[in-house]
């Protein structure tokens, strides 16, 4: 029996409650994706892959649409 264990992005260990005490920074970009409309989360994500992985499916953010 073999499992996949997908490593989870900073964003969405912040965004589910497993990631607290994280800098200014972070929690600064992590209110902008709220706030941001799709066409700017898509931008979020391309210009900060280290914090939000390289997709956000959760929000409709795919890999093909980070290109």
């Amino acid at each position: 029996m073999t499992t996949t264990v997908k490593k989870k992005s900073i964003f969405m260990q912040m965004h589910n409650g497993e990631r607290t005490g994280e800098g200014s920074f972070y929690h600064g970009l992590k209110e902008l994706f709220y706030l941001a409309d799709q066409g700017n989360r898509v931008k979020l994500v391309r210009a900060f892959p280290d914090f939000f992985g390289t997709e956000v499916p959760e929000f409709g953010i795919t890999a093909d649409r980070v290109k």
